[in-house]
């Protein structure tokens, strides 16, 4: 009986944390669908098998394309679902929880991305609070003549703002627009002196806020 025990007390301590994953190619695996719907579980697994080998291998995804897992280290994972779209995850403790940050990117051809926070059992943290998408407003500096503004409204119909995470600790998101490559150049250049080309991005708990 006390073998017995012991065994379960230690199986215990081996199992890994219910609160926490070990990397995130744990999360990776075990995303429900919302985020990674072309590609099964075991499609996953052979990625991250594949390039802990050393190989960087396209997968057949569910609509018979390709997708590739292009960086993976234990907190980051950027993975090619298609032609069109990429992923990038980044897992970070705030206090004693897990929490996911995903970008989603999709080339329209010019790349437009979303962000979405998720707690370890893969539940969505909702709120504006949290995040909020930065517009084409955002990145506007001085003074543009009312006149330019409107056109410049009237050229951005679709916001078409990328998100991707930066620096050594991918613990950095850069916001740029894409209206160098939506606009023909000489309507870009009019727009470009009152445009900053890019906005950072921090974190500070579940809040992601515009660096100082």
């Amino acid at each position: 009986m006390r073998l017995l025990y012991s065994i379960v007390i230690l199986s215990m301590v081996l199992m890994p944390s219910t609160g926490m994953a070990r990397t995130i190619a744990d999360f990776f695996a075990s995303e429900p669908g919302t985020v990674f719907p072309l590609l099964t579980r075991t499609a996953r697994l052979d990625l991250v098998d594949y390039y802990n080998s050393g190989q960087s291998v396209a997968m057949q995804n569910n609509l018979a394309g390709e997708s590739r897992l292009l960086a993976l280290d234990s907190t980051y994972i950027k993975v090619q679902t298609s032609a069109s779209r990429d992923v990038e995850m980044l897992m970070r403790m705030v206090g004693k929880d897990t929490v996911i940050t995903v970008i989603e990117t999709v080339r329209t051809p010019v790349p437009d991305s979303r962000l979405t926070q998720w707690n370890n059992h893969w539940q969505q943290y909702v709120s504006n609070r949290l995040f909020s998408m930065p517009t084409i407003d955002d990145f506007i500096v001085g003074k543009m003549p009312g006149e330019l503004r409107a056109d410049l409204q009237d050229a951005m119909i679709f916001p078409l703002i990328a998100l991707a995470f930066k620096g050594e600790k991918h613990d950095v998101i850069e916001a740029t627009h894409g209206l160098e490559r939506f606009l023909v150049k000489s309507e870009y250049e009019r727009f470009a002196p009152y445009l900053k080309p890019s906005l950072t991005f921090s974190f500070n708990g579940l809040k992601i806020k515009p660096a100082k």
